[in-house]
């Protein structure tokens, strides 16, 4: 799914949501996706997708993608996290663990690395989820927590570009 298509050269900025907006909590980063089109970022790619895969096909060449995904509760659901991926790889969930999306976020990173298709910085921003059921809308917790996602990566694409 594409919020906003894509100029023939791509923009150095790019932020993606990954999931399944009809899956509960999996929803956070298309949620996100569609209310940071309202806002027209000069400069900046937005794309929301259900397979973290497809971010190699869009991600290459860019200084900085920034990608909204729900997370499994650690203990708070709605808490959101910032985390460099490239950096800080012990916080993102282990390649082996199960994904609504087949291959996770953590795959696609690694597969990005050994192809030497990543960009320049990438910065994740993951929300604990409640509930990932079929058919089920976001939880409260989360829908607060794309409020606060919304602000952040908003003021990070303005600090960027």
């Amino acid at each position: 799914m594409t919020i906003s298509s894509e100029p023939s050269r791509p923009r150095p900025l790019l932020v993606a949501g990954l999931g399944n907006p009809d899956r509960g909590d999996d929803g956070f980063g298309p949620a996100v996706i569609a209310r940071l089109a309202r806002l027209a970022l000069p400069e900046v790619d937005l794309l929301a997708f259900c397979r973290p895969l497809d971010l190699l096909d869009h991600w290459e060449g860019r200084g900085l993608v920034l990608v909204l995904d729900a997370a499994l509760p650690r203990g708070k659901p709605g808490r959101l996290h910032r985390i460099d991926p490239l950096g800080d790889w012990a916080l993102l969930p282990p390649a082996a663990s199960a994904s609504t999306h087949g291959l996770g976020l953590a795959e696609a990173i690694e597969l990005g690395r050994t192809l030497g298709r990543l960009p320049g910085q990438i910065i994740v921003y993951a929300a604990e989820g409640s509930s990932f059921a079929p058919g089920a809308p976001l939880s409260p917790s989360v829908a607060a927590a794309v409020d606060e996602a919304v602000e952040r990566i908003a003021e990070e694409c303005r600090r960027a570009g």
